[in-house]
């Protein structure tokens, strides 16, 4: 498997999917969890901003790092270096 969409899949537990994710499918490229409260943008939340999903986008790029594509935006080459120095510490807290 190569592309992966879960929109919106009820999905809150971000980290253990992630790891579930890496194991199974480490040849995985394209991923999407738009619409999901562990994907943490304005269309689930208004609370959450920019910061919030780049955060985000951070700690899944740090988990699995051949993604190509996340959500709807391509993988830039500054995101997966930020992702590499700061992503472990970007952790997505479970949604209440």
């Amino acid at each position: 498997i190569e592309s992966l969409t879960h929109n919106p899949c009820h999905i809150t537990e971000l980290e253990s999917l992630l790891d579930h994710l890496a194991e199974v499918v480490p040849s995985l490229q394209y991923l999407s969890l738009l619409g999901n409260m562990a994907c943490p943008n304005e269309l689930v939340c208004k609370e959450k901003d920019e910061d919030d999903y780049q955060r985000y986008r951070y700690f899944v790029l740090h988990k699995l790092s051949n993604l190509k594509f996340l959500d709807t935006r391509k993988v830039t080459r500054r995101e997966r270096e930020e992702a590499l120095v700061r992503g472990a510490f970007m952790k997505v807290v479970k949604p209440k």
